[in-house]
């Protein structure tokens, strides 16, 4: 029989990947429609409508915007406006049709793993596909491609070099652009396949990969420019615009945070690697994170003379987790960089994508973190391939990082449920006068949920409502704060509708826009408040 290589690998290591793909996706397929799904799920419908001005059209709540105003690069509507014409307007069927991203990321880190982490393939690949940055944020968003088609660019790349293969340069080169196009912060993992090149001193290899992302990456652009007045690209850059550090001191904290709730299972797999005791830090992590959802995490401890909270439970168990961590996750890089030269290159990739997450990150969300872990999981991989960790150690770990990965989902997908339910009850419970018309500014899953029901989305710089009109209004602190300032009208609130379980932790908004991943949930999951309108000022 012959032996397994990186190229060709035991034939059970795919049915490893297979496994993790389809179970990545038959879990996100599941999961209602949620946070920025309905945006991609727009942007779609008007990609595939109109594929040569993709975004002439505009979009958001509470008003209406030029579409090419939001961060959403061509790769996924693309690809999602395919799937509409075909299978037509179901979220579960469109999720479905994301599952060649699925199973490009498994086998791509799956043929990572192989050059770098042998021994321990498939426990590497459950660890980095089966994760709490991956499983609950795929949704129908950005992060699972663009880690997908960087890392199988980066795979591709390695590949390249061995072989000294020009056409292959040129496909990392076309699937780094693809990254790039699918989100931005796919530049990351472009830079890192011209790097490995430059590493190996493969010039050409280099010059081949990059050049082609390059003027794929430019052509796109000016394609846009030359229907919108200003690339996609640039657009995007300047409202990014601000003081370099001020983002950076902004980003820090919750870096420090969202990992030290997403990575446990990396960082175990870490200590392992450090020839450190494994079980002492597993209890720990574990005691600290089953404390989120026995305590009201948000209580507070100890506050301030004004009465602000400044140490919460949160505070401490994320705290704990951070000493549990931090030190492997940095130990494992100080070993690696004094290894050999694919150590040091996945030290300089992990990098790369931290600059990236401080560059590129308007906000801080556990997404973000989606490149960083990803490549700090095949680094502590490495590592534990070179120290000898048991295989069978390797797969606990894993288990373990799969088991905190559906609590997160589990948290996030009730998050989901709620903001669905809340937008139903609205609609069920209330009418508009005769002749009169039931509104609604909401966002995420509930302003999906709502439009599904029979409501119309209010843009309030297109049209105004009348005396009579009902408004279901999405709890969130910005659409309430514009409610409140708006000199349009005047309302009167009939009904405040919440919806919840008893599953003790939630998801939103942390996950997506916060500091931390997983908080305890007491009270309402969701909340919409209806209104009518009482007076339309002439």
């Amino acid at each position: 029989m012959t032996a397994a290589t990186p190229d060709n690998p035991h034939p059970r290591s795919w049915l490893h990947v297979l496994a993790a793909a389809l179970l990545l996706t038959a879990l996100n397929a599941a999961k209602p429609v949620h946070i920025d799904d309905p945006a991609y799920l727009t942007y779609a419908a008007e990609f595939a409508a109109h594929p040569g001005n993709p975004y002439g059209f505009e979009f958001g709540t509470p008003l209406a915007r030029p579409a090419n105003a939001l961060l959403v690069p061509p790769v996924v509507p693309y690809w999602l406006g395919l799937g509409q014409l075909v299978l037509g307007d179901s979220p579960a069927l469109l999720k479905c049709c994301l599952f060649p991203f699925a199973l490009l990321l498994a086998a791509a880190v799956n043929a990572l793993a192989g050059r770098a982490a042998p021994s321990l393939r498939a426990p590497v690949v459950w660890l980095a596909v089966l994760s709490p940055t991956v499983l609950p944020g795929f949704n129908l968003m950005l992060e699972v491609p663009v880690a997908a088609l960087g890392v199988a660019a980066v795979a591709v790349a390695l590949r390249a070099t061995e072989r000294g293969s020009v056409s292959l340069a040129l496909t990392a080169g076309v699937l780094a652009a693809l990254a790039v196009q699918t989100k931005y912060t796919g530049a990351m993992s472009a830079t890192a396949v011209v790097g490995w090149f430059l590493l190996q001193r493969r010039l050409l290899l280099a010059a081949a990969a990059g050049l082609t992302a390059l003027a794929l990456i430019v052509g796109w652009e000016w394609f846009v420019a030359q229907a919108q007045g200003e690339s996609h690209f640039l657009v995007q850059l300047r409202q990014r615009q601000g003081k370099p550090l001020d983002r950076v001191f902004h980003l820090v904290l919750p870096l420090v945070s969202q990992a030290a709730g997403l990575a446990p299972a990396v960082a175990l797999l870490g200590w392992a690697a450090l020839r450190r005791r494994v079980v002492p830090a597993a209890v720990v992590a574990a005691a600290a994170l089953a404390a989120l959802a026995l305590t009201d995490s948000q209580a507070a401890l100890v506050t301030t003379a004004a009465g602000k909270a400044v140490l919460t439970p949160s505070n401490l168990v994320y705290g704990v987790l951070a000493l549990v961590v931090w030190p492997a996750l940095v130990g494992v890089c100080v070993r690696l960089v004094r290894g050999d030269t694919l150590d040091r290159f996945l030290v300089a990739w992990l990098a790369l994508e931290v600059a990236g997450y401080f560059a590129l990150s308007p906000f801080p969300a556990a997404r973000r973190l989606g490149g960083p872990l990803l490549v700090m999981t095949l680094a502590a991989g490495r590592l534990a391939h070179h120290t000898g960790v048991p295989r069978r150690t390797a797969a606990w770990i894993a288990a373990a990082g799969a088991a905190l990965a559906l609590v997160v989902f589990a948290a996030d997908a009730a998050d989901a449920r709620a903001a669905r339910d809340a937008a139903r009850l609205a609609a069920r419970d209330h009418a508009p006068a005769a002749g009169g018309t039931f509104w609604h500014l909401c966002w995420w899953g509930v302003g999906y949920y709502a439009e599904q029901s029979g409501l119309r989305q209010l843009q309030l710089n297109r049209e105004v409502p009348r005396a009579g009109d009902l408004i279901a209004v999405h709890d969130v602190p910005e659409i309430q704060t514009f409610l409140r300032i708006q000199p349009v009208f005047r309302v009167e609130l009939l009904e405040t509708i919440e919806t919840g379980d008893r599953f003790p932790l939630r998801a939103t908004p942390g996950y997506y826009d916060g500091r931390t991943p997983l908080e305890s949930a007491r009270g309402a999951r969701a909340r919409v408040f209806v209104y009518r309108v009482v007076a339309v000022p002439p």
